[in-house]
């Protein structure tokens, strides 16, 4: 018997980036010989049209797919939906990824044998920006490969179905500032005793965006991040202890800028980058504290 494979995708609608990441889902030929289930949760109440579903089934050919709506505007609210889905439906391996990523055509073989030779529950990798701007690699997470680590992001992760069998759903609170659900539902994983392991080949590539290569985007995107992280840490700790942590990542914060800043000579352009990105974290931690949750 074929074993199944769940690749969930949530979008705000139909869109290019949505068909493009499609079309390299049906590239991975590994994919025929495991029962496929493609779930794509459009954040929307506005249905989309024949022609459009005519499309993603021609792009996706033989694989099954199913379309459904979450009205309520907001990540978590796309994201539940799709996991309590999820857990209804016998599987054995799943995948999130984002409608403004592709995958290369090994991505499925790759996570595969990855997850079955490390003994792990979790398996994530990098991101990557195709865009040629020096701030969009901020915000690339890399690390040693095969490194253990305490969450992941549903950009690009692959994991086996033990480890939504419980109560868990993505934190509708946290994403008041736009994101943070996943790292906060990865740490309660990790939490839970699943191992999340760094597989540096399992590569995602983000697609540009006109918003996204503007300097105020990414002022705007640090700010929320240290926003976004006390939430996080209050959250995941308690108030209590979440105060103190986040405290302490205010330092961490300050103490990286002024790291960046004592190697500026030798990249200037990167490291003025960085020395911003973390004052601006550290900013938005301080200032959240005086924000009512």
């Amino acid at each position: 018997m074929k074993k199944t494979i769940i690749i969930s995708i949530c979008s705000r609608s139909f869109n290019r980036g949505l068909l493009n990441l499609l079309n390299s889902i049906s590239k991975n030929s590994i994919l025929s010989g495991f029962k496929t289930i493609i779930l794509i949760v459009i954040n929307n109440k506005e249905k989309i049209s024949n022609s459009q579903n005519k499309e993603i089934k021609n792009l996706l050919k033989k694989k099954f797919f199913k379309i459904i709506y979450e009205g309520r505007e907001g990540v978590s609210y796309a994201r539940n939906k799709s996991l309590n889905l999820m857990k209804k439906i016998k599987f054995d391996y799943g995948c999130f990824l984002d409608d403004d990523c592709v995958i290369k055509k090994n991505y499925f073989e790759e996570n595969l044998l990855f997850i079955k030779k490390n003994k792990c529950d979790v398996v994530t990798g990098p991101q990557i920006n195709i865009s040629k701007k020096i701030h969009h690699k901020i915000f690339e997470r890399n690390f040693d490969h095969k490194k253990k680590l305490a969450w992941a992001s549903t950009n690009n992760v692959f994991f086996k179905k033990k480890i939504i069998t419980n109560k868990l759903n993505f934190s509708e609170k946290v994403t008041r500032f736009g994101f943070g659900e996943d790292q906060l539902f990865f740490l309660n994983i990790s939490k839970k005793g699943y191992i999340i392991i760094w597989n540096k080949n399992s590569k995602v590539y983000e697609t540009k965006k006109k918003q996204k290569e503007k300097f105020n985007w990414f002022v705007n995107r640090n700010l929320r991040y240290g926003l976004t992280g006390k939430l996080i840490d209050y959250e995941f700790y308690g108030n209590k202890v979440g105060f103190f942590v986040n405290l302490f990542k205010i330092l961490i914060n300050i103490i990286f800028s002024l790291l960046s800043i004592s190697k500026i000579l030798s990249s200037p352009t990167q490291n003025t980058y960085f020395f911003m990105a973390y004052i601006l974290r550290s900013i938005g931690r301080f200032l959240c504290i005086f924000l009512k949750n």
